[in-house]
């Protein structure tokens, strides 16, 4: 495994010299791309990937609790193909593809007693440490916050960190050394500007880092020794966003932004300044990213996924939002416990349910966001009544930004025909669509098995919920692989939903169409019955309470 991303040489074809990244040193030597090879017609001095008998190797690795070679599918054994062959590469594929086992699996297996880093979005911190917890045998250990503090170099250890707090942490995982580090959901870093011009005394012109989150990782990625890139929306806007996510990857193979700017996003001068508007020497582009990324379609993923898959995300305190206005409802209902008995109390749990679903509309929509860019058909079970228009509200601004997307979203307020109507258009829509409501107005008798993505957002609490819930997707006539994700807000009556349910579900699983209900009743255990995992989770309010 290579870990120079570049050769030297003493001289290059004509032209050459105008393609970002290959530079002239002061020795007259030149410095090239392995990128850049094939356009300038030369041969790599690496192959573009490794055989599979290397990537099953790294699937055994010791470091896993278990072989993955039976459970790993074609389009991520094809990503770490790659991964493992260059010094870094770029992993593109969609929600729900397993990109975060081929970067498990990837950081494992090139730097097994070295520094491992995950950058993440802060709300997918959470999923990377119990995937590390799942499939490996190191101790995840979250670096959060705005006060940094020495990390140790430990290789038992996966050490994450998030995007939103990175410039907080660079020096002290600088020190750190890693030695390979998976950035993921990479697209988050569009801006260009890392540093500023000071002109000094004497005339010259010193550069310095803005200390933004581009600045703090291309100081990381300096002090990587393999990276490996992955997202599923690698050009979020315009072509000119690819330069950060190729820069951190292989830093300085793709020249300035301005270079990158002017031969492939059709760069010109407005009389102001220069603009990137456009894209240039597509075809050039093109042959050197196919050296360093792999490109996973929808299509591919679905032909290995199960029909239904099932994940729950839990939202640290800092990842949350500030909960809706509901004092006055939350009052009431707990002044109603007093000699109110069972009723009184499940009116309350649930409005503790509700209250933690308005603190999670920031994670959905970025979720949302994610899926839609896709081209995937979302449905997200909110709130009540209030909660589901707020939320509307909010994810319409995303939809209209999406071209060709369809947005809907209904609730027991809704007059059951125009449901109906609502529900028809959903499913006969290609996507991308998003459908929004409460889990009591589309969560018995309809047909949703045309989706790709179910966010629950407030939860449902009894078995009977859950079984009613999941099966509007996984059912006879489904169209497409669904993931159902419930989304669990830490410290909230969310926890104790996931303690008495939904932790006893199975995470993975293929479900049969005819057999969906029993293989769920089979994974809650003892939780059996609707009544008895109510009358639970009300002891457990009725605890709360008390004190």
């Amino acid at each position: 495994m290579e870990n120079r991303p570049f050769v030297f040489c003493r001289s290059v074809p004509e032209g050459a010299e105008e393609i970002p990244g290959i530079w002239e040193n002061k020795n007259g030597t030149y410095r090239v791309p392995l990128n850049a090879h094939s356009v300038i017609g030369w041969d790599s001095p690496i192959p573009k990937e490794v055989g599979d008998e290397v990537v099953s190797a790294f699937l055994a690795n010791p470091l896993l609790l278990n072989d993955l070679n039976g459970f790993a599918k074609e389009h991520q054994r094809r990503m770490l193909r790659k991964a493992f062959a260059v010094p870094g590469s770029h992993g593109w594929a969609p929600p729900g593809a397993g990109k975060t086992l081929v970067g498990l699996v990837y950081a494992l297996g090139v730097a097994p007693m070295g520094i491992k880093l995950i950058v993440t979005k802060a709300a997918a911190r959470g999923t990377w440490a119990e995937q590390c917890e799942r499939y490996t045998i190191l101790e995840p250990e979250l670096l959060m916050g705005q006060s940094a503090r020495t990390i140790p170099q430990d290789p038992t250890k996966l050490y994450i960190t998030a995007w939103e707090t990175i410039k907080y942490w660079a020096d002290a995982i600088v020190k750190a050394r890693p030695a390979v580090a998976v950035w993921d959901e990479i697209h988050w870093l569009r801006r260009p500007k890392h540093t500023k011009a000071t002109v000094m005394p004497d005339g010259s012109v010193r550069f310095d880092g803005l200390g933004n989150s581009l600045d703090s990782a291309r100081k990381i990625a300096a002090a990587t020794e393999r990276r490996l890139a992955l997202t599923a929306t690698p050009v979020p806007g315009r072509v000119r966003d690819l330069w950060t996510q190729l820069d951190i990857i292989e830093p300085w193979q793709w020249g300035s932004f301005h270079q990158f700017g002017l031969r492939y996003c059709a760069g010109q001068h407005n009389g102001y300044g220069y603009e990137y508007l456009g894209k240039s020497n597509v075809e050039e582009l093109g042959t050197r990213l196919r050296e360093i990324k792999v490109r996973v379609s929808r299509d591919e993923v679905n032909k290995h996924l199960p029909k239904k898959r099932r994940e729950v995300v839990r939202l640290e305190v800092s990842e949350q939002d500030r909960p809706a206005a509901m004092k006055r409802e939350l009052a009431r209902a707990k002044k109603n416990l007093k000699g109110g008995g069972e009723e009184a109390r499940e009116s309350y749990f649930e409005a503790l349910l509700m209250e933690a679903a308005s603190r999670k509309h920031s994670y959905v929509q970025d979720r949302v966001l994610s899926a839609l860019k896709c081209k995937q058909k979302v449905t997200v079970f909110s709130g009540r009544r209030i909660d589901c228009e707020r939320l509307a509200t909010k994810l319409k601004k995303i939809t209209d930004t999406i071209p060709g997307c369809g947005m809907w979203w209904a609730h027991g307020g809704t007059d059951p025909s125009e449901r109906d109507k609502i529900r028809h258009t959903y499913m006969d829509h290609p996507g991308p669509c998003l459908l929004v409501g409460t889990g009591d107005a589309w969560g018995e008798s309809v047909d949703l098995q045309d989706t790709d993505l179910a966010l629950i957002a407030m939860l449902p609490w009894t078995p009977d919920k859950v079984i009613q819930w999941e099966g509007r997707f996984s059912r006879l006539g489904q169209k497409r692989a669904v993931l159902v994700s419930y989304v669990i807000a830490r410290t909230t009556a969310d926890e104790d939903v996931a303690d008495t349910l939904l932790d006893k579900l199975p995470h993975v699983g293929e479900i049969a169409e005819d057999g969906a209900a029993e293989e769920i009743e089979n994974a809650l255990g003892g939780v059996d019955n609707s009544e008895g995992a109510a009358e639970r989770l009300l002891q457990r309010v009725a605890q709360l309470t008390s004190t």
